[in-house]
């Protein structure tokens, strides 16, 4: 995936003064991408006042809408409780999985490996 550029430090810097050319050589980044920012910025009618209130995350969601994530469909496992459970003596990552499974379904939620046994897939040696 590629990574997103820091629109809200691309507009600090623009108000302090830095050019297109200087805001992408300093943060590593091509000049196309600075000039969409300040494009996208100018568009939105959004200033470095603005975004100075704002996360790095707010800005890029207010200037790019349409790169936005969506939220993940499948809730992340208890990791603190998986890494936990795995520290036991006799405890196995496939156990924790159908633990896992089993109590999503319970719930009503889905789970990340439903989608993955309609189709008859395996995960690694086991199939799921």
């Amino acid at each position: 995936m590629a990574r997103r550029i820091r629109a809200r430090l691309v507009l600090q810097l623009s108000e302090a003064g830095l050019s297109g050319r200087r805001i992408a050589a300093t943060q590593g980044v091509s000049r196309n991408s600075v000039s969409e920012v300040l494009a996208a910025a100018r568009e939105a009618g959004i200033g470095w006042r603005e975004a100075e209130a704002m996360t790095d995350a707010e800005v890029y969601e207010r200037l790019f809408p349409e790169r936005a994530l969506p939220e993940p469909v499948y809730p992340d496992p208890d990791w603190e409780r998986v890494h936990r459970e795995l520290a036991r003596v006799g405890v196995t990552l496939k156990r924790l999985h159908e633990e896992y499974r089993d109590e999503a379904r319970a719930k009503g939620e889905p789970s990340v490996f439903d989608s993955l046994e309609v189709a008859g897939l395996s995960v690694g040696k086991f199939r799921v």
